[in-house]
């Protein structure tokens, strides 16, 4: 955020609380804010909402927090909404279910051929933190505080010990 609005996001405040910020406080929130992403009208309404239910005097941690908070449950946008179509006709699902069972269908010398990432995936992962089942790809939740945190995330390759359970089930 600008200086700016820096100056606007404190104006709201001293709305509340008469503070009277200095070029020094105006530094600090700026940072803050830069280090938090916060935008113009989420600090503004923090503000607000900070002050509807608190007597605590503002600092610039109570306007991440919600921030984060509201970001962590808002709405989706539109454009990222999936409109729900009608239901397929029965002739149009059995015209489906015979691709589908087509694919599943490959030839012998095809399956002999299949790459080392093919093999990985056909057995669950035994790692205890990840658990992916056949099919999935490996990976880790994230742990770290954030908007982020508790989010399944793919990692490049497999655990070893997959790669280990392919290997034995290919052997037997």
């Amino acid at each position: 955020m600008t200086e700016d609005e820096i100056r606007a996001v404190l104006a709201a405040a001293m709305g509340y609380d008469n503070r009277r910020p200095g070029d020094l406080n105006v530094v600090a929130w700026e940072e803050a804010s830069n280090i938090a992403r916060w935008t113009l009208g989420e600090a503004v309404e923090a503000v607000h909402q900070h002050y509807a239910v608190s007597t605590d005097f503002l600092m610039p941690g109570h306007v991440t927090e919600r921030i984060r908070n509201e970001r962590r449950h808002a709405p989706l946008p539109a454009e990222r909404q999936i409109e729900t179509a009608p239901p397929a006709s029965d002739e149009r699902r059995a015209a489906f279910m015979a691709q589908i069972s087509q694919i599943g269908r490959l030839p012998a010398e095809e399956t002999q051929k299949s790459s080392p990432s093919d093999r990985e995936r056909r057995v669950p992962c035994p790692h205890e933190p990840c658990k992916a089942g056949v099919g999935r790809p490996c990976g880790r939740r994230v742990t770290r505080p954030g908007v982020h945190q508790g989010e399944f995330r793919e990692i490049a390759g497999y655990h070893p010990s997959r790669v280990e359970a392919a290997k034995r089930q290919e052997q037997s």
